[in-house]
């Protein structure tokens, strides 16, 4: 990965950084230390991983042994059923994981964090939306009921909200898909959620996943209305 392209700077910033990426599977040692060396040495206070393919038993290791070395902390979704890509996480760099108060894991595909500052409430939701087909609809419906729920929550008790994700769908490259193709997206638009992808350069967003015929912007970063940190916002495609 190409960190001057995607602007990760290794030095350190004041305002929070948030990124997005894929880490195709999290399963063996080596892809494990890649991970940990590429968030080590990025700024990123909060990075949303996706594809962890981790079952529950393995996420209660990972990286526990450099939480402490490193000053970070590590949290996991794993799903227990044979869809291949599901597994979402959330790594934290100190002292953010200080202000955890809950953790919420749902299905392997949604996983949320709220963190607590003086007078500020923030909900942090990493997420994986499964390919639009019949197939994957009852747990994409699944899926936006409980984040619907937690939406009303953040609402009614004063979170603004960051959603980080893989919501494998491209509005450009997609725009022949049937509008439930783009149900997540619309749902987040009219709760004026803010889309800083879209914003990122004058020639449009970024590609985040690069296949044989192009590429197309599968990953996404949105906001609440008023999010309060204006960090510079990030997403990338896939951990080589």
């Amino acid at each position: 990965m190409d960190n001057k392209k995607h602007n990760f700077s290794p030095h350190p910033s004041p305002l929070i950084k948030f990124g997005q990426i894929n880490v195709n599977g999290l399963c063996f040692p080596v892809r494990q230390q890649h991970l940990l060396n590429f968030f080590l040495h990025s700024s990123f206070g909060v990075l949303s991983l996706n594809d962890t393919r981790l079952s529950p038993s393995s996420a209660k290791f990972i990286f526990k042994n450099e939480h402490s070395q490193h000053h970070f902390r590590s949290y996991w979704t794993c799903s227990s059923s044979s869809r291949p890509h599901d597994g979402v996480g959330i790594l934290l760099h100190n002292p953010l994981h200080k202000h955890v108060q809950t953790i919420d894991p749902w299905n392997g595909c949604l996983l949320k964090l709220d963190l607590f500052f003086h007078q500020t409430k923030i909900s942090i939701i990493s997420i994986y939306y499964p390919p639009s087909g019949s197939i994957h609809q009852p747990i994409c419906n699944d899926l936006i009921a409980k984040l619907l729920s937690w939406l009303d929550h953040a609402r009614a008790n004063n979170y603004f909200v960051i959603i980080l994700g893989d919501f494998n769908v491209d509005e450009i490259a997609h725009s022949n898909y049937s509008p439930n193709h783009f149900k997540l997206l619309r749902l987040l638009s009219s709760q004026f959620f803010t889309d800083h992808q879209a914003h990122s350069s004058l020639e449009g967003p970024d590609p985040t996943f690069y296949h044989a015929n192009g590429s197309s912007r599968l990953d996404y970063i949105w906001s609440s209305p008023g999010f309060p940190v204006p960090g510079l916002f990030f997403a990338s495609g896939c951990l080589p």
